[in-house]
This record gives structure tokens, C-alpha cells and sequence, in this order.
């Protein structure tokens, strides 16, 4: 890591620490704190993040940006510990703070390993992951409803036109077989996918008001 002599006080004030090959370092806010405020195995977290291909990496653009949470302003919510996520998040996230900012260095092993995440990141890439904790919780937050917010026109069903308009807002617009998705989804093949057929977090009813 390039540092400017600007910085150089308030960086060997940071915390960096090693999780398996996973490199943590906390470059803002507080390093140390209350259990409850710190985040432990199997808890609820809401996070802010960005992906990039560090400079250490053998494969991949260097410094090129794969991913964003705050570029869709949309904080990832998620249980750490549980194998949602990959191996460098689930095990180099313990123990950092609420409200802290930090970056993890993940190898490929803790990665996306050799096989590597569609075109942005390839097999063998070393990850860096800027990342802000913003809550953490032990208990489970309830059921999104999905359906809700995909079915932006509020007539209970599902248009592949909506399908798609949903992946692109999450930055994923090149990445998804939008007509698998359909064909997956749309049991009936009527073209729209109903609140029945729907596989994915919907609550306990279509309209949403039980949120």
C-alpha cells in the first residue's frame, strides 16, 4: 500500500490483522469496542463495501473495480459465518467494530479461487475489499419481500421486463440469463411470474403490507 507522508500518522495508527491469509486492516473509526458492538460468528450484519482487484494480485486488472454496494446505495445485509458469503469475509470480519472502515486483502484461496467469478474477476485473483460495518445484529432481520420490489407497477405479478430492470439496478444487468430466469420462474409459462411461483424472499403476502 502506497501511503503520502499526510497520512503516514494516521496509518500507523490503524489496526491490521490476519485471519487464515485473509489481511485486515482498519484504516478508520474504532478498533476497539463492547462485545455487543463487535461483530462475532453467526451474526446479522449490514455493510458497505467495494470490490476491486488489489495490486498484489497475479490474474485480473489491477485497481479495477468489480463491485459496489455504495454505488447502488444499497448497504449488504448478510450472516457472517454462515457460507453466504466467501471464506475471506466470513472469517476476516470477526471481530471488527461497529462503524469501522477497513480493507481485507483476500488470496484466491479465500476467495473466488481458481475458477474465479465471471469476466470481472478471474481465477487466481487476490480481492480487495473496502468495507464499513454499519450494524450487527444476533438476531435475524425479517423476510424481505423481493416480489415487492421487483413488481414495480404493484399488479401482482412479475414482467421479464421488470426482471430485467431489477438486475441492472443491482449492477448485474450483463451478468444474468434474464430468459432462464423467466423460463425458471414463470412456471406456467404465461410470461409472468405470480406471487405463487415466485422462489425467492417474498414475506407471507404480495402486497407487502405485512412489512
Amino acid at each position: 500500500m502506497r501511503l503520502s507522508l499526510s497520512v503516514l500518522s494516521a496509518a500507523l495508527l490503524a489496526s491490521t490483522s490476519v485471519y487464515g491469509a485473509t489481511q485486515v486492516n482498519v484504516y478508520e473509526g474504532p478498533t476497539e469496542c463492547e462485545d455487543s458492538e463487535k461483530i462475532a460468528p453467526m451474526n446479522y450484519l449490514s455493510m458497505h463495501y467495494t470490490g476491486t482487484i488489489d495490486e498484489s494480485s497475479a490474474t485480473g486488472e489491477k485497481g479495477s473495480k468489480f463491485d459496489s454496494s455504495r454505488d447502488r446505495n444499497s448497504p449488504f445485509d448478510f450472516q457472517v459465518g454462515a457460507g453466504q458469503v466467501i471464506k475471506g469475509w466470513d472469517e476476516g470480519l470477526i471481530g471488527l467494530c461497529k462503524g469501522a472502515k477497513a480493507t481485507l486483502v483476500i488470496p484466491p484461496e479465500e476467495g473466488y479461487g481458481e475458477q474465479g467469478a465471471g469476466g470481472a474477476i478471474p481465477g487466481g485473483a487476490t480481492l480487495n475489499f473496502d468495507v464499513e460495518v454499519l450494524g450487527i445484529s444476533s438476531d435475524a432481520p425479517p423476510q424481505p419481500n423481493l416480489f415487492v420490489d421487483i413488481d414495480t407497477d404493484k399488479d401482482g405479478k412479475i414482467s421479464t421486463d421488470e426482471v430485467k430492470a431489477y438486475f441492472v439496478s443491482q449492477g448485474q444487468g450483463d451478468q444474468v440469463d434474464i430468459d432462464e430466469v423467466m423460463k425458471h420462474e414463470d412456471k406456467d409459462q404465461d410470461g409472468f411470474i405470480s406471487w405463487e411461483e415466485f422462489s425467492g424472499p417474498k414475506g407471507d403476502a404480495p402486497t407487502g403490507d405485512e412489512l
